[in-house]
């Protein structure tokens, strides 16, 4: 019996030497993975943001929940809306065209920014 505890023992300070390295990875990876998806990301989120101002020519955003709900944007959306790090200015129809609404930061370190002007959400191409 003491036999196994010291074998569990040992097995514990190995896996508590070794998740630390795992989870690093783990986030560095995602943080990657984050970066290559980001065009596509990108695009889903000017296209349902067109889509909306298109079809209410005087919309409003006030908040980043509203945004997102009345885009009806998809969860990758989402997920860069709701990111702490992400900086939203609430906007209408009315607001200056070239006036960034939507700062967006990706990667393992947020090195990688994606800033949306009014216009890039609004205007239909």
């Amino acid at each position: 019996m003491i036999e196994l505890l010291c074998v569990m023992v040992i097995i514990a300070i190995l896996a508590s030497l070794l998740l630390p390295t795992v989870a690093r990875a783990y986030r560095r990876v995602h943080g990657w993975a984050e970066v290559n998806e980001a065009p596509e990301v990108a695009d889903l989120l000017q296209h349902a943001t067109r889509r909306y101002c298109k079809a209410n020519p005087k919309f409003t955003f006030a908040s980043k929940s509203e945004f997102e709900d009345k885009c009806l944007l998809n969860p990758k959306c989402r997920v860069w809306v709701e990111a702490s790090l992400t900086q939203f200015t609430p906007f209408g129809y009315s607001d200056p065209t070239n006036e960034i609404v939507l700062t967006v930061f990706l990667g393992p370190k947020h090195e990688t920014v994606y800033a949306f002007s009014k216009q890039d959400l609004s205007t239909w191409p």
